[in-house]
């Protein structure tokens, strides 16, 4: 009898990875259709392990034809959020609307992306000119959290990454070389204060990229600055290829790259940076080697930056992309979008966010009862490892024990929002200004 209990349990699991394999393939609409089919494949697409098998295949699977990017549509006053398939059809494919709900707001605020990864997308609104709200939220899925507010303080700069160390996404504010700067922890839901001085500071309003635990940006003294989130360290004043006004950070083959230009000239420099002991502080200094020297054809005046290591888009009077393989470049038609302004690379998921709540800006019943349903299940059980699928890694948790990062559940924002600790009870004392 326990051999036969034993088969049969091997045949249910046999039965259930075949049936996450073919799940997994489908796009994340077609999935939240999928959980009405049964309370099994319900379940079993809220899995973490599902999940996580859905993001790899789509991350690993994206092709070097095309990429999605999350765009701002600038044709209403301060314009909703789209996504654009850049190479191929060059179009939109997707609008998104907002990450809050219709009637949040009393009129349309500006809003910028501050960072994109997994799927998961940061996006702050100027709510009045005494508050910013943000919000973490997933598109795909229409689940968004607004984090507790931050100090009163003028921003800088923001980001948004991962730390794929303790499994959390945070957001990182920067205010002035005079003032401390700030960490969110999505895992904690609070923020935290770092006390380091800054050499320098962000010379655009968002950190660029994010790779590898880091956040990138260039800053005013015209070097590179990181951002370790897991350490919640900066190092600051990486030394650059060339110095550049026009110098762009980007990721090229799971590199950090900066790509350099010159305003009205058509030539482009790649340069990637060899080694990442420049990253931790230590004294190392940064080395680069060039990868490209291409003339794309036409005056440069901007580059956003390169997209699946062979699109580069840029600025040339009109918005221009250059396909490093085809060594073919062509205008692209942006009048539904105007301008780009903020550009980060998309890729769908399912990955949940603790504590989110339905984004509404339809008017269909059936749909907003289907979403609320996925929006109450987020805060009760929002375990999903990126890394290796057990359960101590969980995405989008709360937990106030770092020993338990599967703690399920967040404390309501209402409670949360007046939380501000020193980062310095919670990082250990190397994690200090280096």
């Amino acid at each position: 009898m326990g051999k036969g209990n034993q088969n049969d349990d091997g045949e249910r699991l046999k039965e259930e990875d075949l049936l996450i394999e073919v799940l997994s393939r489908l796009d994340v609409k077609t999935l939240l259709q999928c959980k009405s089919v049964s309370k099994a494949w319900y379940s079993l697409i809220s899995t973490p392990i599902f999940i996580k098998s859905h993001l790899n295949r789509t991350l690993n699977g994206a092709d070097n034809l095309t990429a999605t990017l999350i765009v701002r549509r600038m044709n209403k006053k301060h314009g909703s959020f789209s996504l654009f398939q850049l190479g191929g059809c060059d179009d939109l494919v997707a609008n998104l609307d907002f990450p809050y709900s219709k009637g949040d707001y009393v009129f349309t605020p500006p809003s910028m992306v501050i960072g994109c990864v997994c799927g998961i997308v940061c996006v702050c609104i100027d709510a009045n000119q005494e508050r910013t709200d943000i919000y973490i939220w997933n598109p795909a899925i229409k689940q968004s959290k607004l984090i507790p507010a931050h100090t009163l303080h003028p921003t800088r700069a923001f980001g948004f990454g991962f730390d794929p160390i303790d499994f959390d996404f945070k957001v990182v504010r920067v205010l002035s070389k005079a003032i401390f700067p700030e960490v969110y922890s999505l895992n904690r839901n609070v923020w935290r204060k770092i006390e380091t001085k800054l050499s320098d500071t962000p010379n655009r309003e968002i950190f660029e990229i994010f790779l590898h635990g880091f956040l990138f940006a260039i800053g005013l003294n015209g070097m590179m600055m990181a951002f370790d989130l897991n350490r919640e360290v900066f190092v600051c004043d990486i030394e650059l290829p060339a110095r550049s006004d026009d110098a762009c950070l980007s990721d090229f083959k799971d590199s950090i790259a900066v790509i350099l230009s010159n305003f009205d000239d058509d030539m482009i420099n790649l340069w990637t940076l060899d080694d990442e002991a420049c990253l931790r502080g230590v004294g190392v200094e940064a080395s680069w080697t060039m990868m490209l020297t291409i003339d794309v054809g036409v005056r440069v005046d901007w580059v956003y930056g390169i997209f699946n290591s062979v699109e580069f888009l840029l600025e040339s009077g009109d918005c221009f992309s250059y396909n490093l393989d085809k060594k073919v470049g062509r205008y692209i038609d942006t009048n539904p979008f105007f301008d780009f302004v903020d550009l980060f690379k998309y890729t769908e998921s399912l990955v949940p966010v603790a504590g989110s709540k339905l984004v509404n800006w339809s008017d269909d019943v059936d749909d907003n009862e289907e979403s609320s349903t996925d929006s109450e299940e987020v805060s009760e059980e929002s375990s999903v490892d990126l890394e290796d699928g057990n359960e101590r890694s969980s995405v989008g948790i709360g937990s106030e024990d770092d020993n338990e990062k599967s703690t399920v559940g967040l404390e309501d924002d209402e409670e949360s929002s007046g939380d501000f600790v020193d980062a310095n009870e919670e990082k250990s004392a190397d994690s200090g200004d280096e």
